[in-house]
């Protein structure tokens, strides 16, 4: 066996310490702060709102016009 490769097996189960983790988070975040604004606000929408901006949504993450027309099925 090469002199090397027993190395490698020993350094394969050696168990790599535990990092602590702080789990001590805030009741409160600017971020939880503007989530809660921000539903208030969609509670709001009517139907074709929220429509409108799922479109514009969309057209801003996968680019396009947004005007396709649905594929049809090919018989």
């Amino acid at each position: 066996m090469p002199e090397g490769s027993v190395s490698v097996v020993n350094d394969m189960k050696a168990k790599s310490k535990k990092v602590s983790r702080n789990f001590d988070y805030p009741e409160v975040t600017p971020g939880s702060i503007a989530a809660k604004e921000l539903r208030t606000e969609a509670s709001k929408l009517t139907g074709s709102e929220r429509e409108n901006l799922f479109k514009r949504g969309m057209q801003i993450i996968y680019g396009g016009t947004g005007a396709k027309k649905t594929a049809g099925t090919r018989h």
